[in-house]
């Protein structure tokens, strides 16, 4: 590559970076050690997770490291899914063990990223379905370890794909209904945690689809 082609590689790059656009993976980036993972086991991850029943405590409702902080839930109450937690990946069980702890249940953005909460977000839900044990990727980078499809999604996608728009949120392919529409299961922050259901595909404008490079057909 010639130097003023190199230039003009660099400025393409820094202004992709500025518009917060995903940048695609260059060859030799792929990452050696990814967890190997069946797409049965992708969706009985998720359907742990979303099904997991726990108990809000007294001191589950305060967060000591966020001055503002207020939660979803009431002391007692009895919740189906993981807590929505912004920036946090918890099993069931790291989760029960940070419960016991007094952590807060759950976060939304706006209390950021904290040490003191508990739970679990939509790329760290999609992450730990996939087998990582740790938040390394988020929506905007998801794209390192996975593929980006070329088939129809409205008809070829499979259990444990994944829809994701960028900077904003991503989902896990659960399968069709016999409309067509998609089921499934998400970290939603709206919800805030982890739900199975159908949804629209005029909620997916904007995104694309991903397929995990770890998969073990």
């Amino acid at each position: 590559m010639n130097p003023h082609s190199s230039n003009m590689f660099t400025a393409a790059v820094i202004l992709m970076m500025c518009l917060g656009a995903t940048l695609p993976a260059l060859p030799g980036s792929n990452i050696a050690n990814l967890p190997q993972v069946t797409r049965a086991e992708m969706i009985a991850t998720a359907k742990r997770v979303s099904d997991y029943q726990w108990k809000c405590g007294e001191a589950n409702l305060k967060a000591s490291c966020i001055k503002n902080y207020d939660s979803n839930w009431h002391s007692g109450q009895e919740v189906t899914g993981l807590p929505y937690g912004w920036g946090d990946m918890d099993t069931p069980e790291a989760f029960e063990r940070k419960l016991a702890k007094g952590y807060a249940a759950g976060s939304h953005s706006r209390h950021g990223i904290s040490s003191c909460t508990a739970g679990i977000d939509c790329s760290g839900f999609v992450a730990l379905c996939w087998g990582l044990k740790s938040h390394a990727y988020s929506t905007r980078n998801l794209r390192e370890i996975a593929g980006r499809p070329r088939y129809n999604w409205f008809t070829d996608m499979q259990p444990g794909d994944a829809l994701v728009k960028p900077g904003d949120h991503v989902v896990l392919f659960a399968g069709y209904n016999p409309d067509g529409t998609p089921n499934i299961y998400e970290a939603s922050g709206n919800a805030s945690r982890v739900i199975y259901h159908k949804s629209p595909w005029s909620r997916f404008m904007r995104y694309y689809p991903l397929v995990y490079k770890g998969i073990r057909e």
